[in-house]
């Protein structure tokens, strides 16, 4: 797991950021529900893969990494390639 926070992308637009995961074979996370649903709908038309997009809303940090943990350990990275899954899925 990578913060933008630990990369040079902190104030990089979404598609950078996007494309820096897809580059690294990584999901993203994000709270940029709208700018992300319109960025997929980019990917899907182009024909482009990714790694697996993680929308949620902000909650505590404690609570993401709970929820993120559960999302771990019930789908594999192969099962998240090209998906779209809420964290509050996982509450």
């Amino acid at each position: 797991m990578v913060a933008t926070q630990e990369t040079d992308l902190l104030s990089a637009p979404d598609d950078v950021q996007l494309a820096d995961a897809v580059s690294e074979q990584r999901a993203i996370l994000t709270f940029n529900i709208g700018d992300f649903a319109i960025l997929l709908e980019q990917y899907m038309a182009e024909g482009k893969a990714h790694w697996g997009i993680i929308l949620s809303n902000r909650e505590p940090i404690g609570e993401l990494l709970r929820r993120i943990r559960r999302l771990l350990n019930t789908a594999s990275a192969d099962e998240l390639k090209n998906q779209v899954r809420w964290l509050n899925e996982f509450k």
